[in-house]
């Protein structure tokens, strides 16, 4: 909105801006555009009611801290005007402000400062709209007879003057009735309530009564009942924002289930009011239970977590009431006293911690058990594996050789030229020259009087080898006969044996062995040396 509309507003009269701020409520910036425009034009106006009004209008749509601000501009304006009537109507305004934010100490403390200013002025209206707050501050602070007297009192005025405010004294009159224990006077309160609204067809409290008919029928012990109005009540009381009284509907219900010992369906309605303490700060002192009753259920549970959260949301419940509702607070019986819940809190902090370390020590003690199970285990499949490889050994069971991927399938070589090479190569390994140290393609090729190609490609396609493994292979296999037969080289180190076989350097020839067997030669001579010990024995 631009300049112009500005100058615009400046034309309307207050019943035309009073309902654009009314009806614009869902959009903040153009509600402060129409704010503006009334307290504009009522301070051109010098009007103080108006102005006043102007700063009630403010302090109706803003946060608390700010609301506040603004009822006391309303109050500093209504002083200004010297008017008995205006300036009582801002502290009765500035009380229900207070008693909106729970702050009813401060509700109550404006409501007896409007007092004397409302009497001065003789208007009968705000006189009993003063004593319909100051009675709800008797109810909330739990002075039931002196509210009872109150509500009585604006019940015969209102029932003539004012239709909704007489459905909402009839409604709060079945509260206080209901919080004294006086169910049958309650739901009296809501029969006549029922009575008056078909009377001046104004339905607008038609399920505050339903709701408050199922607390009746939970405090009457009828759980069903309590249950199936509390249920029909919230619909319509959601729909009005009234998040206070949705909260109360489902404890309520909650409750019901719990008395009925259905304690898992009680569950949910019950944490609808840790929900509505998280969403709007919203808390009464019978509320409070509901924590008390989520701790009961998951400590029975052994959930101590959940046991945890709810103590510490049952804390943050007892902070706000101990603030908002002190003196009601005081005189309420509560299970859970502040300085045992704390110690409470402590105690299962220290289990979880306890449970937590003994949660990580089963962890680590099973990761540990699991090792050595797997360490144990491959250590057995070894000794099996060796002692298999090994009695097939002495069984003159030749290892298997590994298949090389890259053998050639078809020689490109003359077969005459093949069989010549073969021949050679077998009175060759007769000879045991395969012994000799230093053995390479070059000198093979020579004695095989061929060229070092046809020996690497005729030895890796007919023995599916390559030459060094082929020859390491005939040496490994010597050394194994002479282990087996030869009790004097079975004494031998490995140096030695490696020298005996040929080999050019002792690792070469323990690599080579567990190539060729998939045991160590340290192993075998070990296993062989036992064995026939144990046989000389025999």
């Amino acid at each position: 909105m631009g300049a112009s509309v500005h100058d615009s507003l400046q034309k309307k009269d207050f019943k035309y801006l009073f309902t654009m701020i009314s009806s614009s409520k869902e959009k903040p910036v153009e509600q402060k555009i129409y704010l503006q425009a009334f307290l504009a034009n009522a301070k051109t106006a010098k009007d103080w009611e108006l102005i006043v009004n102007g700063y009630k209008n403010y302090a109706d749509y803003a946060d608390e801290d700010v609301a506040i601000t603004y009822t006391d501009s309303m109050v500093y304006a209504a002083k200004q005007s010297r008017d008995d009537k205006l300036i009582g109507s801002a502290y009765l305004s500035k009380g229900i402000a207070y008693y909106v934010f729970k702050r009813h100490e401060l509700a109550l403390e404006n409501y007896l400062m409007a007092k004397p200013y409302i009497e001065r002025s003789a208007d009968e209206y705000l006189k009993y709209k003063l004593k319909y707050n100051i009675a709800h501050e008797k109810y909330y602070l739990g002075k039931n007879d002196e509210a009872i007297r109150l509500f009585n009192a604006c019940l015969h005025y209102f029932k003539d003057t004012n239709p909704r405010a007489y459905l909402n004294t009839l409604h709060s009159l079945g509260l206080v009735y209901n919080k004294a224990g006086d169910y049958g006077k309650s739901l009296e309160m809501v029969r006549q309530g029922n009575t008056a609204a078909e009377s001046v067809n104004n339905h607008s409290m038609d399920a505050y009564f339903v709701h408050l008919k199922g607390l009746n029928e939970y405090f009457r012990e009828n759980y069903a009942s309590a249950i199936e109005h509390l249920k029909e009540s919230i619909p319509e009381i959601r729909d009005n924002k009234d998040h206070g009284n949705v909260a109360v509907a489902n404890f309520y219900i909650g409750k019901s289930l719990w008395d009925l010992k259905k304690y898992r369906e009680s569950i949910p309605y019950l944490k609808h009011v840790d929900q509505a303490l998280i969403d709007n700060n919203y808390i009464r002192p019978d509320l409070r239970e509901s924590f008390e009753l989520l701790i009961d259920f998951y400590k029975d549970k052994g959930e101590l977590k959940k046991v945890l959260y709810y103590v510490d949301r049952l804390l943050v419940a007892d902070s706000i009431l101990t603030t908002t509702h002190d003196k009601l607070y005081d005189n309420i019986h509560v299970n859970y006293d502040t300085v045992e819940l704390r110690q409470e809190k402590q105690n299962i902090e220290k289990q979880l911690s306890r449970e937590m370390t003994y949660r990580k020590l089963l962890i680590f003690g099973s990761v540990c058990l699991a090792i050595i199970v797997v360490v144990l285990t491959m250590a057995l499949y070894r000794h099996r594996r060796r002692n298999r490889i090994f009695r097939e050994l002495m069984e003159n069971k030749k290892p298997a050789s590994k298949p090389v991927s890259d053998a050639p399938k078809e020689l490109l070589i003359p077969q005459e030229k093949v069989d010549k090479i073969l021949s050679r190569l077998e009175k060759w390994r007769q000879s045991t020259r395969y012994l000799e140290p230093n053995i390479t393609r070059a000198s093979m090729a020579v004695y095989l009087e061929t060229n070092v190609h046809y020996v690497s490609d005729v030895i890796l396609h007919c023995y599916g080898k390559s030459f060094t493994e082929y020859v390491n292979d005939l040496k490994v296999d010597y050394i194994i006969e002479q282990l087996k037969t030869d009790k004097h080289k079975r004494m031998f180190t490995h140096e030695a044996l490696a020298k005996e076989a040929g080999f050019g350097t002792t690792q070469s020839f323990v690599i080579a062995f567990k190539a060729r067997t998939g045991i160590s030669p340290n192993f075998f001579s070990a296993k062989i040396r036992k064995e026939m010990a144990e046989a000389d024995k025999n």
